[in-house]
């Protein structure tokens, strides 16, 4: 026997072939399970590939009964539609000849009716005229009775009387339609007369309105040309007042020049003149205005004279009396200075 130790030391070698030959037993059968199974796999696949070729020869059986019955059915259908053709035509037929008997028995009833009519109107017809004829029997024996006992020589047959009548008739007929076209012409003459004075009417109230449109716009008119009447001798009036102011004015300032010109010898041998003073007013306003200016200057001249004469007696000097013709002399010649520049 082994010693303990080379026992352990050998077990897992033991171990490992044991492990070994059976895994390479499970190998073996694993295969023959593998073979075994393709063995089934293929029997059950030969005996489904038998079981459906015998299916597809029942199906193929099948499909050769239904072609033998669907050509029956073809059959069986193309005569039955041939009948209903058939059945069809003699309905037809049948419908045409219901058709014509019922409208020839419409015609023949139509017609038995118009004959019926036609017999009550001829029934009718042979009454009338067998009344009439007896009307017709009586005025003749009237007639003959009326000549029997006439002296006119003028109707010697029943016939000359009935003439006479048709005559006297076709007159009176006349007469008539005559009456009838002139009541027919009336009635429109009434009414064009109708019309005519309603037109009339109208244009009447129409004219009163023009009319009365046209008096309103004659009296504002009338206002208007008073009004403008007004204006105008207002107008006439305040141009005569400023012709009057005018004149007053103009004689003012002639009589100022004139003034200006007697009181101040400066402005007669100046360089305008009398005549030319005379005629334009502006220029007599420009000498007034000069003359007006001169002795303004004279005035302020005569104060400042006056303020120096007092400023020297103030200062103890000799009074100096100044002279008018003096001053109004430098004065003029100052202004008369002061223009020429």
């Amino acid at each position: 026997m082994f010693p303990r130790d080379a026992a352990d030391q050998i077990a897992p070698f033991v171990d490992m072939a044991g492990a070994a030959a059976t895994s390479s037993l499970d190998g073996v059968t694993a295969a023959t399970k593998l073979r075994r199974e393709k063995l089934e796999v293929e029997a059950e696949l030969k005996e489904k590939r038998g079981e459906y070729a015998r299916r597809m020869e029942r199906v193929r059986e099948r499909e050769e009964a239904l072609k033998l019955r669907r050509q029956a059915l073809q059959s069986d259908l193309v005569s039955f539609y041939k009948y209903i053709q058939e059945n069809e035509i003699k309905r037809n037929r049948a419908n045409k000849k219901a058709l014509l008997e019922e409208k020839a028995k419409e015609e023949r009833h139509s017609k038995i009716v118009e004959l019926s009519l036609q017999l009550k109107q001829l029934e009718q017809q042979k009454a009338d005229s067998h009344e009439r004829y007896r009307r017709y029997m009586r005025f003749q024996s009237y007639l003959q009775e009326v000549l029997e006992h006439s002296d006119n020589e003028d109707f010697q047959e029943a016939k000359d009387i009935i003439m006479r009548y048709h005559t006297l008739d076709d007159n009176r007929r006349v007469l008539q339609r005559r009456k009838e076209q002139l009541e027919l012409t009336v009635s429109e003459n009434k009414q064009k007369l109708a019309l005519k004075e309603k037109r009339n009417k109208n244009e009447e109230v129409a004219l009163q309105y023009d009319l009365s449109q046209l008096q309103n716009t004659l009296e504002m008119n009338q206002k208007m040309l008073k009004a403008k009447q007004d204006a105008f001798e207002q107008s006439q009036q305040t141009k005569g007042n400023n012709i009057k102011t005018i004149g007053q004015v103009r004689m003012a300032c002639q009589n100022l020049f004139d003034r200006c010109l007697r009181f101040n010898s400066v402005y007669r041998g100046g360089r305008l003149g009398r005549e030319e003073g005379e005629t334009d007013m502006l220029t007599q306003l420009a000498v007034i205005g000069d003359c007006l200016e001169d002795y303004h200057v004279c005035i302020q001249e005569w104060k400042r004279k006056i303020k120096a004469q007092k400023d020297a007696q103030l200062a103890g000097e000799a009074p100096v009396v100044p002279v008018a013709g003096a001053l109004v002399a430098p004065a003029a010649a100052a202004s008369g200075g002061a223009r020429g520049h």
